[in-house]
C-alpha cells in the first residue's frame, strides 16, 4: 500500500495549539449544533451524548459538533462526515466530535477510550488538518486509512493507507507508514515507540473489532425468559450477532439456536458469543451453559476462566459447563466425548461423567475479545488458583490428578442435567 497524500506536520504541545491555533483547540469548546454529519450505521445500540441529553443513534441520527458518541460492550457505529470522511467506532468505546467544518477541511476528533477507525478524504486545503487525540497523544493525517486505539492509558496507532505522524503531548513525534504501527503511553515524555511493520493478525484484528460493515447473524433466539443481550430486554426470535453479551436473571434462560447447534444459558448466567472458523466460542463469564452439537465441521467450544471445553466433532454432544466459583468449573458430559483443556494439560470426560477442574487461573476482565483472538490475554487479568496438596502436604505426583477429578455422584445427580438437555434436542423446539 502506498501513501495517498502528503504528510501534515502536527504539533501537540497545548502551548502550542493555544498561541498558534486558538480556534481549533482541544482544550477550547466549540459551538455545538453545528452539523458535522450522521449517523450511518447502529449495530445494534448506540447513545449520542449532546449536552445533557443522551439519544439512542439510527441510521440518519444528525451528528453535530461536541456530540459524544458512546458504544456498549456489543455495539459500533459508522460515523459519515459531511466531507465523505468514515469513521467507525469499535465497542465499548467514546468518541467526541469536536468539530468538522468539511469546507475548511478542519477535523477534530477525541477518542476517550476505546478505538476508532478513521477514512479520511484527501486535504487540499493549506489550514486543513485531520486530528484524532487521545490521553496520550495526538495523530495527524491528511488522505489516509488508520486506526487509533486507546486502552489502560496506551494509545495505539495502525496505518493501513497513507501516512500518520503520531506526537506525544511533550511534541515528541514519529511517522508511521502503511502497515505500521506504533503506541505511546499515557505521559510517557520519552515520545512514542518505532514503528514496526504490524502482522497480519493485527492488521485483521484492528479491521474486525471496528468493522461496522454487513455482520452475519450467528443465530437466533429460540427460547428467552428474563433473558437480555447487552443491556435490551430479549424476545423470541431476536437476532444474535458475534460479540453479542447474553445474560440472564435469576430464574431466566436463554436459548440461542445457531443452525444444528444449541446454547442454553440458565438462570443468572452471562456469557460472549463469537464466531470462529470451526462455528462457535462462547466465553461462558458467571453461571451454566448447556450445549448441544450434532456432529460434523460446525462445533461449539466453551471457555470458562481460562478452561476451554471442546465437544468431540465426529460425534453429537450433549452437556453441561458451570462455574461454580472463581477456581472450580464443573463439566457435566451427558453424551459424545469432551475434551477439557486447563493450561497445558488435557483430561477427556467420560460420557455420563460429571468432572471438577480447577483452572491454572481465574479470570477478571479488563475487556471483552474472542477467546481465539491473538491479543486475548491482553484484555483480562489472571489470578493463580492453587492445586490442593495430598494429605501429606506434596503436591500431585501426576501431572492432572489433582487439577481434573471426576465427581463420585450417584445415578440421580447425574441425571439432573438431563431435563435441560432434553430441551434442546427436542424436535418441538424452534
Amino acid at each position: 500500500m502506498r501513501p495517498r497524500g502528503p504528510l501534515v506536520w502536527v504539533s501537540v504541545c497545548t502551548f502550542y495549539l493555544g498561541q498558534i491555533l486558538p480556534t481549533v483547540s482541544f482544550g477550547g469548546q466549540q459551538a455545538g449544533g453545528q452539523r458535522a454529519g450522521e449517523v450511518s450505521r447502529v449495530v445494534p445500540v448506540v447513545r449520542i451524548a449532546r449536552g445533557a441529553n443522551s439519544l439512542n443513534a439510527s441510521e440518519k441520527t444528525v451528528v453535530n459538533w461536541e456530540d459524544r458518541i458512546n458504544t456498549e460492550a456489543n455495539g459500533r457505529a459508522r460515523i459519515s462526515l459531511d466531507d465523505g470522511s468514515l469513521l467507525n467506532v469499535g465497542s465499548q468505546s467514546t468518541l467526541l466530535v469536536r468539530k468538522h467544518d468539511s469546507g475548511a477541511q478542519q477535523t477534530y476528533l477525541e477518542v476517550g477510550f476505546g478505538k476508532v477507525r478513521a477514512q479520511a478524504q484527501k486535504i487540499s486545503k493549506p489550514a486543513g488538518k485531520f486530528e484524532v487525540k487521545t490521553p496520550a497523544g495526538v495523530a495527524g493525517v491528511v488522505g489516509t486509512d488508520f486506526y487509533v486505539g486507546y486502552e489502560n492509558d496506551v494509545m495505539t496507532v495502525i496505518v493501513f493507507d497513507g501516512l500518520v505522524r503520531l506526537c506525544n503531548l511533550a511534541g515528541v513525534c514519529v511517522e508511521v507508514g502503511a502497515s505500521q504501527m506504533t503506541t505511546v503511553r499515557k505521559q510517557d515524555m520519552a515520545g512514542p515507540a518505532a514503528p514496526v511493520l504490524a502482522s497480519p493478525s493485527v492488521l485483521a484484528d484492528a479491521a474486525d473489532s471496528t468493522n461496522t460493515e454487513v455482520n452475519p447473524s450467528l443465530g437466533l433466539v429460540a427460547k428467552a425468559v428474563s433473558a437480555h443481550i447487552g443491556n435490551t430486554d430479549v424476545s423470541d426470535g431476536t437476532t444474535v450477532y458475534s460479540g453479542d453479551y447474553l445474560s440472564t436473571q435469576p430464574g431466566g434462560a436463554l436459548l440461542v439456536r445457531m443452525g444444528a447447534l444449541s446454547l442454553e444459558l440458565h438462570g443468572d448466567s452471562s456469557a460472549h458469543l463469537y464466531r470462529a472458523s470451526y462455528g462457535f466460542v462462547v466465553e461462558l463469564n458467571r453461571g451454566t451453559a448447556s450445549y448441544a452439537t450434532p456432529g460434523g465441521q460446525q462445533n461449539l467450544v466453551i471457555v470458562a476462566s481460562d478452561v476451554r471445553v471442546t465437544p468431540a466433532a465426529a460425534t453429537a454432544n450433549l452437556g453441561r459447563v458451570s462455574i461454580d466459583g472463581p477456581c472450580k468449573i464443573i463439566v457435566s458430559n451427558q453424551r459424545g466425548q469432551v475434551a477439557v483443556q486447563a493450561g497445558s494439560e488435557t483430561e477427556m470426560v467420560e460420557q455420563g461423567k460429571v468432572m471438577s477442574i480447577i483452572p491454572v487461573n481465574s479470570v477478571s476482565y479488563r475487556d471483552y475479545r474472542s477467546p481465539d483472538a491473538v491479543e486475548y490475554h491482553n484484555f483480562h487479568q489472571h489470578t493463580s488458583c492453587a492445586v490442593p496438596r495430598t494429605a501429606s502436604g506434596r503436591g500431585p505426583l501426576a501431572a492432572g490428578r489433582n487439577r481434573f477429578l471426576y465427581v463420585a455422584v450417584g445415578t440421580t445427580a447425574v441425571l439432573t442435567i438431563i431435563p435441560v438437555i432434553k430441551a434442546l434436542e427436542s424436535p418441538d423446539h424452534p
